[in-house]
């Protein structure tokens, strides 16, 4: 069945409209933010995830990628006392031009592993986000409060897309297992996507019903 044209939900900072779960109902469709942003505020909030992760949405994310020094990084996202949480997510988009709404064309996961003293990439096609994620780790290093000097990113092993549009499931896939299990290590063993478009798109239809 599909959803009124005036479809809506507002959860947490974000607002969701029947535009939104079309892209659910279309497996050519690319996750936009909105999508991606929901994914992770439901996941940190429904896995008592929140004491021991924090992932940045991919409009903060932007924010990082685009500072032009620490202490701008400090003054939006100091308040969130990221050095108390084990695990720091970061979904990464490709998007070069600031100005342009919904750009990029790729999604991948940048994590800050605190027990490893380490950021991990994790990407549906291996290296295409590789070079931004390190941009992004250079300037999020003094944030998360890393000890070591880390120069490069290695690509972790983790389960690849098969078409050109699933890089957000991916990711919002591999944030459910973080949020889950509570091990980064648990994203490269991930065999299969279980929750599927069909499994977001019902939750989020569905979800004031709960």
């Amino acid at each position: 069945m599909s959803v009124p044209p005036d479809f809506r939900l507002s959860y947490e900072s974000v607002v969701l409209t029947a535009d939104d779960v079309t892209i659910l109902e279309h497996t050519g469709c690319w996750f936009n933010d909105k999508l991606l942003t929901f994914c992770a505020e439901f996941l940190e909030q429904h896995n008592s995830a929140a004491a021991e992760i924090q992932i940045f949405t991919p409009p903060q994310t932007e924010m990082i990628r685009h500072s032009t020094c620490d202490e701008e990084v400090d003054m939006y996202f100091g308040c969130l006392d990221v050095n108390s949480k084990d695990l720091i997510a970061f979904i990464v988009n490709d998007n070069q031009d600031v100005t342009r709404v919904n750009g990029g064309s790729h999604w991948s996961l940048l994590i800050f592993d605190r027990k490893i003293d380490k950021f991990r990439h994790f990407d549906s096609a291996r290296g295409h986000n590789l070079k931004i994620a390190e941009n992004l780790m250079q300037k999020s290093r003094k944030l998360v409060r890393q000890r070591q000097s880390q120069r490069n990113l290695e690509p972790e092993l983790c389960l690849q897309q098969k078409n050109a549009s699933d890089c957000g499931l991916h990711v919002a896939q591999y944030l459910a297992v973080l949020a889950e299990q509570k091990s980064a290590d648990a994203i490269g063993k991930l065999e299969k996507i279980d929750k599927t478009r069909g499994f977001w798109r019902d939750l989020i239809v569905n979800f004031e019903a709960k």
